[in-house]
């Protein structure tokens, strides 16, 4: 019997790592869609996109792209806020002009559900002139994109999430030291769990339940 349990023993624990090297393997094969550039005329907001203070309007929508435009009044300044939703990748470009329709700030987000919006790749700021005066990557630290730390949390919480409850939350963190993604699930018991991922191995470094109170 001990013997049977030793065989047992042995043939568990190499399954794991077979499954672990497996995982590792495709995260690689896992592409980033990120295109965090911006073109000349994203620098200057065209005299077509034409909305009232306090109003927003659709300028483009299709299956794979939504395009936005939005005035607001800011601390008595008026402030466009131009959004182009990538629908096929799940990626928001966020630009921001002034009053002379001139970009203040650019910036990109990951939008895996409607209820969590991570930003990646580089967020730009401007001057008056139009100069870039400072950029933020969003990226320095993590080898692991965020396509890639969804791949690894979805793969392991595949047979462990409620089907009721299927949105998953993907969040930049740091854990002793190291870059990590937090990715949340509710599980089929309706408890909330975080996954702790290292952002440049993608191994997962723990598996957490979190308490919401409120």
């Amino acid at each position: 019997m001990l013997q049977i349990l030793r065989h047992t023993a042995f043939y568990v624990v190499l399954f794991l790592l077979l499954s672990s090297c497996a995982a590792i393997k495709g995260v690689k094969e896992v592409s980033c869609h990120l295109v965090d550039t911006i073109s000349q005329q994203d620098l200057h907001l065209a005299p077509t996109y034409n909305v009232a203070v306090g109003n927003s309007d659709t300028i483009c929508c299709s299956d794979r792209c939504l395009e936005e435009i939005m005035q607001s009044d800011v601390n008595g300044t008026n402030i466009y806020f131009r959004t182009v939703t990538d629908k096929e990748h799940r990626i928001i470009s966020q630009y921001i002009y002034d009053n002379d329709r001139k970009l203040l700030s650019c910036f990109f987000e990951f939008m895996p559900n409607k209820y969590n919006w991570v930003r990646i790749g580089r967020e730009y700021k401007f001057n008056s002139k139009g100069d870039i005066i400072k950029i933020i990557n969003h990226e320095d630290g993590y080898s692991i994109c965020y396509e890639q730390a969804m791949y690894i949390g979805d793969r392991y919480s595949k047979r462990k999430a409620s089907k009721e409850y299927p949105e998953r939350i993907l969040n930049r963190g740091k854990w002793q030291g190291k870059n990590i993604w937090e990715y949340h699930y509710i599980n089929r018991k309706k408890q909330n769990k975080m996954l702790v991922i290292d952002g440049n191995s993608g191994k997962i470094l723990k598996k957490l339940d979190v308490i919401i109170t409120y």
